[in-house]
């Protein structure tokens, strides 16, 4: 096979990819830091503001890897970078599957609700007319 005929090496592609790559993690990763920033004003926010500021800085650091790889070729910092990815891919799953549940659980909890006629349009009424 001619040299020629080789477009490119895994590693120069992966190289690209990796320098495409560092501005949108970057730019995702301090967004994300902000809009925890954000949702820690609120007071339920203030609770669980600290997940999207973990999940800013490891999305920052991934893309800070992403460019180190991208320039020197390093495979350490090709490593330092899937880390961060699966650190953030991992907890975004999980707060996925925790979000799912807790839906699951509210609809079922409605849904009960709903049956036993707590919801019904007589008691809501009364509740309303209760406090003018």
């Amino acid at each position: 096979m001619e040299a020629s005929s080789v477009l490119s090496t895994p590693d120069t592609q992966a190289r690209k990819n990796a320098k495409a790559m560092t501005g949108w993690m970057k730019f995702m990763g301090i967004m994300t830091i902000i809009g925890g920033c954000f949702q820690a004003l609120t007071i339920f926010g203030l609770v669980i503001a600290w997940l999207p500021i973990w999940m800013g800085v490891v999305l920052t650091k991934a893309g800070t890897k992403a460019g180190e790889y991208a320039e020197k070729g390093d495979f350490a910092s090709l490593d330092g970078m899937t880390g961060q990815l699966k650190t953030y891919f991992t907890i975004s799953g999980i707060l996925m599957i925790v979000s799912f549940a807790m839906a699951v659980i509210v609809a079922i909890a409605w849904a009960v609700l709903l049956g036993l006629g707590v919801f019904s349009s007589s008691s809501l009424m009364d509740y309303f007319n209760r406090y003018r």
